[in-house]
């Protein structure tokens, strides 16, 4: 009997360690070194190279934003095609902007985003961890590219842009998977303005 127990303990010893080491954070908070994202002659955030990954706890952005401007330009792969109007190249969100801001920082980081995904998709036995979210980037190509600039009364524009599926300040990264995604979630409040 006492070796049954003793089998049974080891078993569930094993089976509880294996179960926390997949499901503990599988990337550090923090990663990469800050970056600077310059704006262009219009305002907007210029979208170089890719970076490097960059993060640090904390929200994405400050609260308080009194403007958010949303810029859209278009990439190598756009081919204009007559009787389709291209976007705008810049909105402006101006009624709730501070929620907007809020918005932006409830996005999850990238070990939260896993954690997130393992809730909906894992069952019983969360999946290992794949590729360092963020990092890995699909050969997507898209026509435009967004990127935002929120606008505040006392301190500096602060840009953002996309890198990889996550929206990035250039010092925190978060990701934007869930529908409606921020682009969505922006042109539904501009129009509501």
């Amino acid at each position: 009997m006492a070796a049954l127990v003793t089998v049974v303990a080891v078993a569930a010893g094993v089976v509880t360690i294996a179960w926390v080491r997949r499901t503990a954070s599988p990337w550090p908070a923090r990663a990469g070194a800050p970056y600077e994202i310059p704006l262009g002659p219009d305002g907007c955030p210029v979208i170089e190279e890719r970076h490097q990954f960059v993060d640090v706890p904390g929200p994405l952005v400050p609260p308080g934003a009194t403007e958010v401007l949303l810029c859209t330009a278009p990439t190598a792969l756009h081919i204009q095609r007559p009787g389709v109007v291209d976007p705008p190249r810049q909105r402006v969100l101006l009624a709730g902007a501070a929620d907007f801001a809020a918005l932006l920082n409830r996005l999850p980081d990238r070990n939260d985003a896993w954690r997130q995904w393992q809730r909906r998709h894992s069952g019983w036995w969360p999946d290992a961890a794949p590729a360092p979210m963020g990092e890995a980037c699909l050969l997507i190509g898209y026509s435009h590219e967004h990127s935002f600039l929120l606008r505040y009364p006392d301190r500096p524009p602060v840009p953002l842009i996309y890198t990889c599926g996550g929206l990035t300040s250039g010092t925190r990264t978060r990701m934007d998977h869930h529908k409606p995604h921020l682009v969505d979630e922006f042109l539904s409040r501009f129009q509501q303005q």
